[in-house]
């Protein structure tokens, strides 16, 4: 891998453990639109962009507001059984640590992911935060990761993106940068093997192990 200066992630399933959470907010909007929703569906249907979901499940454009108001509802009623995946911690302070840049890109909406980082004690620890609202073009898309490099005066090449979703990988690849790759509840390790990352993590605690001091620029 080459040297890096700055580490971006993305935000649920590979810092936050929201996958339940989160599953029940689609859930309720479903139900809400008379969709019926089985597991295999539910896999089949799944984007980072929530939009292209309610398009693939034909919920009209006119009502998207609805069901994202819906979706915010229902995740407030259970956000606090949100955390941090295990080692999310420890990793974020080994790379600051090494005066690694931080930041996050998301396909989280601009409020739900302030109130995470918030009551998660993670509100001052990165310098670049980028989330839905803030690009026109979603994931896989590299708007959003290059908007959030240039907010930290990185160029790509300096940069490595963690994610957990072929999507992920797929905007580090498009936006220049390192891959990584961590398996979470919203993937598998095929789904991710098959993007091709630089690198394919089992978990989040294994990234510094990845990072010598001696790939980490100047």
């Amino acid at each position: 891998m080459s040297p890096v200066s700055a580490v971006l992630f993305d935000w649920d399933g590979t810092l936050a453990d929201s996958f339940a959470t989160t599953r029940y907010a689609s859930l309720s909007v479903f139900g809400h639109f008379g969709i019926r929703m089985d597991e295999a569906r539910y896999q089949a249907t799944y984007r980072p962009d929530w939009h292209e979901t309610y398009r693939q499940l034909g919920i009209p454009e006119a009502r998207w507001d609805e069901a994202g108001a819906i979706w915010r509802e229902k995740y407030l009623e259970r956000s606090h059984a949100v955390r941090l995946l295990p080692g999310a911690h420890e990793t974020l302070c080994a790379l600051s640590d090494r005066e690694l840049r931080l930041g996050v890109v998301t396909s989280a909406d601009r409020q739900r992911f302030r109130e995470d980082l918030d009551r998660l004690g993670l509100a001052d620890r990165f310098e670049a935060l980028v989330a839905f609202e803030d690009t026109r073009n979603k994931k896989p898309h590299p708007e959003g990761l290059l908007l959030a490099l240039s907010r930290l005066g990185v160029e790509p090449r300096d940069a490595l993106y963690v994610g957990d979703r072929p999507e992920d990988v797929a905007m580090g690849k498009s936006a220049g940068t390192r891959t990584a790759a961590v398996v979470s509840n919203f993937s598998n390790e095929a789904m991710l093997r098959s993007a091709t990352p630089d690198v394919l993590l089992p978990a989040l605690g294994d990234l510094p192990g990845v990072l010598p001091p001696a790939l980490a620029a100047p």
